[in-house]
């Protein structure tokens, strides 16, 4: 007997086997019909067809009249097709609700902590331990620095070039601040970092091998930064601080752009 691949396919996904899906078809097409006949119009050797037909009853596609021989019929296909898609969709509901479940719980996992710090000494304590464990990379990017984190900046700036580190600067020249001007480029010119003078907003970024970020932000008096009223986020995430090094990079490669054209 021919088979109709597509059927056999269909019939398999729903959950019979090869043998199983070809017996099924021999039972519907030529039923009631005994086993010898169905082995041969379905091409199963004789030793499996009494292993395929109990699997089939079992599951309720067929039925069995006894007798000698004993001969096969089968369940009306429009009835146990809708059981089994029935069947298949509270499967795949559930499969869909498990899988779900698993994923949001990997989504929480993934979503990075924030830590909120106050005050200029501990905000400066952490911008100069990030950077100075710094093992690839250290991107600043902003117009927000505290008098007493430049000096200090410059030796974590020397150990960089000496250890090969890429240590890169986008900022404004001269920084209004509550505490009085900070003359980035002249406070920089005897070490002579990788800088671009780009004036930013009143914020800034702190990048370190693209795994860790440190936003701070200032209260703004009439143009002046309060230093005294500054808040900063560390966000110890590679996912958040290589987004923030790729948004550096393209402002950095832009400004390069800009000045060979020119």
């Amino acid at each position: 007997m021919m088979f109709d691949e597509k059927m056999l396919a269909s019939l398999q996904k729903l959950g019979l086997s090869n043998y199983g899906a070809k017996t099924y078809i021999v039972i519907t097409n030529l039923g009631p019909i005994d086993a010898t006949n169905i082995a041969l119009e379905a091409n199963i050797p004789r030793t499996k067809i009494y292993d395929v037909l109990n699997k089939l009853e079992g599951a309720g596609w067929i039925n069995v009249e006894q007798g000698r021989p004993k001969l096969f019929s089968a369940q009306d296909p429009r009835s146990i097709i809708d059981g089994r898609k029935s069947d298949l969709f509270t499967e795949i509901e559930s499969l869909s609700s498990e899988l779900s479940l698993m994923y949001d719980q990997q989504i929480k996992k993934e979503m990075p902590k924030v830590w909120l710090i106050h005050g200029k000494k501990s905000i400066t304590a952490k911008s100069l331990d990030m950077v100075s464990k710094a093992r690839k990379s250290v991107m600043i990017l902003g117009d927000l620095y505290f008098p007493q984190e430049v000096e200090s900046l410059k030796l974590v700036i020397l150990k960089s070039k000496r250890n090969h580190i890429s240590f890169r600067i986008i900022s404004g020249d001269v920084i209004k601040t509550s505490e009085g001007e900070i003359d980035l480029v002249k406070s920089f010119e005897d070490i002579q970092p990788e800088m671009i003078i780009s004036g930013k907003p009143p914020i800034k970024y702190v990048i370190v091998d693209e795994k860790e970020l440190l936003i701070m932000f200032p209260k703004i008096n009439d143009d002046i930064l309060d230093l005294e009223k500054v808040v900063a986020l560390w966000i110890p995430s590679p996912v958040v601080a290589s987004s923030m090094a790729d948004m550096f990079n393209m402002r950095w490669n832009e400004y390069i752009r800009m000045q060979t054209k020119s």
